[in-house]
């Protein structure tokens, strides 16, 4: 089932005895396993009727499993990382004992007491060739928790922030999600320290987005391409070397600096005219980023640009090939951008 269809069961009052919380996205996973922790856990005896077990030995599990709740319906057993549901067996050396605590597991399952309700959480997607995974999922029990989608993230922004009282525009959502990314655990954490640097202004603008938003590394190396473009080489050169001086790898940094570089030689051969929408769509970016790099792409020649771009796969490869250290690779790189395109503005 997908999250919308284990939602619409708890808000009705139906909790299963089993299920797998299995996908990428794991806020939502850890948020649903609140929810349903809320939904059974209500009265005195909450903590007395909740167990997390780690991988357990299926003896311990079933032992678990069994125990009655006190004072309440249904008991709730978290099992976290169990190996039955990895990609192999963790414990080494013992793979025979291992598969039959497995087995005895997935046989347990089919005589679950109604009350218990028995959580499988994994880390990421479980492996769904292991039998464990199999009757699980022949029981209806696994719960998928994808990845939202752009769309979906950024509705899901406006419902956080509404729920603390503030409001937030399309355009702010898009730079919020461009500047941080789109991790949910720590967009929780931004839109936290936004609610709480608006004060008592109801609407969260752009300008309080860069204000106080926290930059992933792929948004400093957007500002990165920005300032060497715009030839301004002490923001460059103080960008590149924060993101060194942060541990950041030159050979990583060197490749999202490739990456924009593409995009914005991909912007000038879409031309002037080219809508903000259809660039955006074409390079995978939020509308205001493609008319950033619409902007930005038109100050140059193609000719230029197409440069750039070859200079940073030339750069990547030599460093790969060994003809080049990687150390100092990024600086010599940046400094032949800044060069080339000082040497345009000044010839424009």
């Amino acid at each position: 089932m997908d999250m919308r269809t284990f939602y619409k069961e708890l808000k009705q009052g139906a909790v299963r005895t089993c299920y797998l919380l299995d996908g990428e996205e794991e806020y939502t996973k850890q948020k649903a396993l609140d929810d349903l922790r809320d939904k059974l856990l209500v009265n005195d005896f909450a903590m007395m009727n909740e167990t997390v077990l780690t991988d357990p030995a299926a003896d311990l599990l079933i032992a678990t499993a069994e125990t009655l709740p006190m004072m309440a319906d249904k008991r709730l057993v978290i099992v976290r990382d169990s190996s039955h549901l990895a990609g192999r067996a963790q414990r080494e050396g013992d793979a025979q004992n291992s598969a039959s605590d497995g087995d005895r597991i997935t046989a347990y399952l089919q005589k679950l007491p109604d009350t218990v309700c028995l959580v499988f959480v994994v880390r990421g997607k479980a492996n769904g060739t292991r039998k464990l995974y199999k009757q699980l999922s022949k029981m209806g029990a696994v719960v998928t928790f994808d990845r939202l989608s752009h769309a979906d993230l950024i509705r899901w922004v406006a419902r956080d922030l509404a729920a603390l009282g503030k409001r937030i525009a399309t355009d702010a959502a898009e730079q919020l999600l461009f500047t941080c990314g789109e991790d949910m655990n720590l967009l929780r954490q931004e839109i936290e320290k936004l609610a709480a640097y608006a004060g008592d202004a109801e609407t969260i603008a752009r300008e309080d987005v860069e204000a106080v938003a926290t930059r992933t590394t792929e948004y400093k190396v957007f500002d990165l391409a920005d300032a060497v473009l715009s030839s301004q080489a002490e923001k460059a050169v103080t960008l590149m070397n924060g993101m060194i001086r942060d541990g950041e790898a030159r050979l990583f940094l060197l490749a999202l600096l490739q990456g924009q570089c593409r995009q914005l030689y991909l912007c000038k051969l879409l031309g002037a005219g080219a809508r903000d929408s259809s660039v955006a769509s074409v390079l995978g970016v939020p509308p205001f980023v493609a008319r950033k790099l619409l902007a930005a792409s038109q100050r140059h020649s193609v000719e230029t640009l197409r440069w750039a771009y070859d200079q940073c796969l030339d750069t990547e490869f030599r460093v790969k090939s060994g003809a080049q250290a990687e150390d100092g690779c990024l600086e010599t790189l940046v400094y032949q951008l800044l060069t080339r395109f000082e040497q345009e503005a000044r010839d424009a």
